[in-house]
C-alpha cells in the first residue's frame, strides 16, 4: 500500500461526510474525492508521491496518465467522460491494496473505522465512527494533512512549502497588475522571453520565471514581463536555464534602481536562483522551455 493512500483515504472519508455522506459510501464517490486530491497535488502543484515518478502508486500513475492524454492541467477542464471513467479505476484499486490495508498496525483497542466486504460497490460506516468523522471532522483532515505533508517532505526534500500544497483545494493566485508599470520602467517594456516589443501589445503578462506552482508565492525577484504567447506556451514548465541567467542578470540592473524597495521584496543573488531552479529540477519538475524561433 502506497504511504500517501492512508492520509488521502482518511481525508476523502472526511470530506465526504462533511458534505452529507450517510453510513453507506459508494467506491466511486471515494474514488471520485481520490482524483481530486490526487490531481491538485500531483498536477498542479507537481508533487511526487514516490522517490521518483516511475514508482509512484498507481493511482498516480493513472491520474497523471489521464492528464497527459487530454492535454490538461485544471482538473475543471477534464472532460466529463475522462473524469468518469478515471474515478471509476481509483475506486478498483481501492479494492485492490487500499481498503483492506488501511486498519493494519492500528491499535487493537481501536474500532474499525469502516467495513467493506470484497466485491461491494460501497464501504460501510458505524454510527459511532460517521459521528466522529462529522463531529471531527477539522482535527481528522488536520492529522490527514499533517501525515501526509510528512511523507511527502521525504520524496520532495527540496520543494517549497509542502504542508500549505497537501492543505490547498485550489491553485488562487493574487493580482500581479501592479507590476507591470515597475518592470515596464526597469526592465524595458519587451517580453523577457522572445524579446518582443510590447510597447503596441494590448495584454501584457506578469510572468514567474520558476513557476509559481513550485514556489506557491509571487516574489518580485522572480516576476517578469512576457507578451501573452509566451507566458501562455510556457505556463508552468521551467524555462531552460539561459533564463535563470538572464533572470540574474537582469538583478544586478534591478538593484541598481533601488527597485526592491519599490517592489517590497528583496533580489536573490544568482547562486540563490540557481538552487531555486535547481530544486525544482530535483523533484522532476518540467523544464527546457524557449520561445519558438
Amino acid at each position: 500500500m502506497s504511504s500517501s493512500y492512508k492520509p488521502a483515504l482518511l481525508k476523502a472519508l472526511v470530506r465526504l461526510v462533511r458534505r452529507g455522506a450517510g453510513f453507506e459510501i459508494p467506491l466511486t464517490a471515494i474514488g471520485h474525492e481520490f482524483v481530486a486530491l490526487y490531481w491538485m497535488q500531483s498536477i498542479v502543484f507537481r508533487l511526487r508521491q514516490a522517490a521518483s515518478l516511475a514508482k509512484e502508486p498507481e493511482a498516480v500513475q493513472r491520474i497523471r496518465a489521464t492528464a497527459d492524454a487530454n492535454r490538461v492541467r485544471n482538473l475543471a477542464d477534464l472532460p466529463q467522460n475522462a473524469r468518469n471513467r478515471l474515478d471509476l479505476q481509483i475506486a478498483k484499486i481501492l479494492t485492490i491494496n487500499v481498503l483492506n490495508a488501511f486498519h493494519v498496525g492500528k491499535p487493537e483497542s481501536m474500532d474499525d473505522l469502516y467495513s467493506w466486504q470484497s466485491g461491494h460497490a460501497a464501504i460501510a460506516l458505524s454510527e459511532k465512527s460517521h459521528r466522529f468523522l462529522r463531529d471531527q471532522s477539522i482535527a481528522v483532515e488536520s492529522i490527514a494533512n499533517y501525515w501526509w505533508a510528512r511523507y511527502l517532505e521525504r520524496v520532495n526534500v527540496l520543494a517549497p512549502l509542502i504542508i500549505d500544497k497537501v492543505e490547498r483545494d485550489g491553485a488562487k493566485r493574487g493580482s500581479l497588475a501592479r507590476y507591470l508599470r515597475i518592470l515596464a520602467d526597469s526592465d524595458g517594456n519587451r517580453c523577457f522571453y522572445c524579446e518582443r516589443d510590447l510597447g503596441a501589445v494590448r495584454a501584457v503578462h506578469v510572468d514567474h520565471v520558476i513557476p509559481w506552482s513550485f514556489l506557491l508565492s509571487d516574489p518580485a525577484w522572480d516576476l517578469v514581463l512576457a507578451c501573452v504567447s509566451c507566458n501562455l506556451e510556457k505556463s508552468d514548465i521551467l524555462p531552460a536555464r539561459i533564463f535563470i541567467d538572464k533572470l540574474s542578470a537582469l538583478h544586478v540592473d534591478r538593484a541598481k534602481l533601488s527597485l526592491a524597495s519599490i517592489a517590497g521584496s528583496a533580489f536573490l543573488q544568482k547562486d540563490e536562483v540557481d538552487r531555486y531552479y535547481d530544486a525544482a529540477l530535483s523533484v522532476e519538475w518540467p523544464s527546457g522551455w524557449e520561445p519558438p524561433d
